[in-house]
């Protein structure tokens, strides 16, 4: 799109600036989000307060990314989506462990509705970090509850049965590992990523935002970036997939690995933090720069250990090396707020322009397209990167009508080769 005004470093606007104005959004759509919930839950329609509250939590941490309505309404509508399918699928696994231990127990639910007061009174004090009390004093009777009745079927009924049937299970379970091991698990994952189903976060030019997942796993997705999340995200899997540049925080989960998927390369983690980068139209190769702990780089059967403060380059082919001190820079400098491109040239730097600031500039003369450039400037500032190329490749920033253009200053330079 035409340019008709210089580039300038403000921010464009955001929708949700403080607590007040999340509180004026949660109650002016609150009765129409639990009507959403409930259709989606049927029988279990006494969580929807919960599952719309959790949805209006994840909003609040990823508030960054939203500039307006319709995009909140999207992102909520999805939470929501996808905290009514995990409450059912949840719900049906509890039904399905009592009807093996054999019990006739009836569970209590919570069947008062809480109005919009309550409901914001109970989200408030979970952004403060803390709970209600009327929400503390009901969670602690239910697990004093809970335990009771675990009492209570120990003594009504003999358990030899039920452990019978447990270790079964076990055993079943052991068995069936074994083969998702052997490759049932990778062909899983490969299926619940390419669902219809599956969540899909998609930055534009210009755009960084954070996705909390589920499992508290914080995602810091670069511009033109895509995450795909499974629909059952957290349920017997953690494994999404990027393409384009993301920054992980990993949370800990036990012994269950996280799992990025880049082009035909699989990272795995623990807990960790770690930067993938992989732009299919660039060099299309991805590279891992590890911050702390250690990540598996796998691709087929050959696997490299990452450790912290190294970085790891695998090639379409498979070929696995350590990137040159430019690759790492660019692929990884951005998450802290800097972009670093050298040893490129001016062909490269210009969709570089238009990818992390937005700018869509054009060249006068295409003979300047084969001239080196180095760009370091702060993700936020346009006219830094514009001073950066201007002085590295030797041309000046102008417009040309409505255009965006660089022309030449001085003479032809070759670029330096990576």
């Amino acid at each position: 799109m035409p340019v008709t005004e210089p580039p300038t470093d403000q921010p464009s606007g955001q929708l949700i600036t403080d607590q007040g104005v999340l509180e004026r959004i949660f109650r002016t759509n609150y009765d129409r989000c639990i009507k959403d919930a409930k259709t989606r839950l049927g029988e279990k329609s006494g969580a929807a307060p919960r599952v719309v509250s959790k949805a209006f939590h994840l909003a609040w941490q990823d508030r960054k990314r939203f500039h307006s309505q319709d995009e909140l309404d999207a992102f909520i509508g999805a939470q929501i989506h996808h905290g009514a399918t995990r409450e059912v699928s949840r719900s049906a696994g509890l039904h399905r462990m009592d009807h093996i231990g054999g019990g006739s127990s009836k569970v209590k639910h919570e069947t008062h509705e809480m109005n919009v007061d309550e409901a914001w009174d109970r989200l408030s004090h979970t952004l403060q970090g803390g709970a209600p009390e009327a929400y503390r004093a009901r969670a602690s009777s239910a697990r004093h509850e809970a335990a009771d009745h675990m009492k209570q079927l120990g003594k009504e009924r003999n358990l030899t049965p039920v452990y019978i049937a447990a270790g079964v299970l076990l055993l079943a379970a052991i068995g069936a590992a074994a083969i998702l091991r052997r490759g049932g698990e990778d062909r899983a994952v490969t299926q619940a990523l390419a669902a219809s189903t599956a969540r899909k976060y998609e930055m534009g030019f210009g755009q960084q935002a954070n996705v909390t997942l589920d499992d508290s796993t914080l995602v810091l997705l670069g511009p033109e970036s895509q995450l795909i999340v499974p629909q059952k995200f957290g349920i017997g899997l953690r494994a999404v997939r990027i393409e384009g540049a993301a920054n992980f925080e990993v949370k800990n989960v036990g012994t269950q690995l996280f799992e990025v998927r880049a082009g035909n390369a699989s990272i795995t983690a623990t807990g960790t933090k770690f930067t993938v980068h992989r732009y299919t139209r660039d060099d299309s190769v991805t590279i891992v720069n590890v911050k702390e702990g250690s990540v598996n780089l796998k691709f087929g059967e050959n696997v490299k250990t990452v450790s912290q403060g190294m970085s790891f380059l695998v090639t379409e082919s498979g070929e696995m090396r350590v990137p040159s001190a430019e690759q790492i820079q660019e692929a990884s400098a951005w998450v802290d707020g800097t972009v670093i491109i050298q040893g490129r040239t001016l062909r490269y730097g210009i969709p570089m322009l238009k990818r992390w600031f937005g700018l869509d500039i054009r060249v006068a003369d295409p003979t300047l397209l084969d001239r080196g450039v180095f760009i370091s400037a702060p993700s936020n500032s346009k006219m830094e990167a514009i001073k950066s190329v201007e002085k590295s490749a030797g041309v000046k920033f102008t417009y040309v009508g409505e255009n965006m253009v660089f022309q030449d200053t001085t003479p032809s330079r070759p670029a330096r080769r990576r």
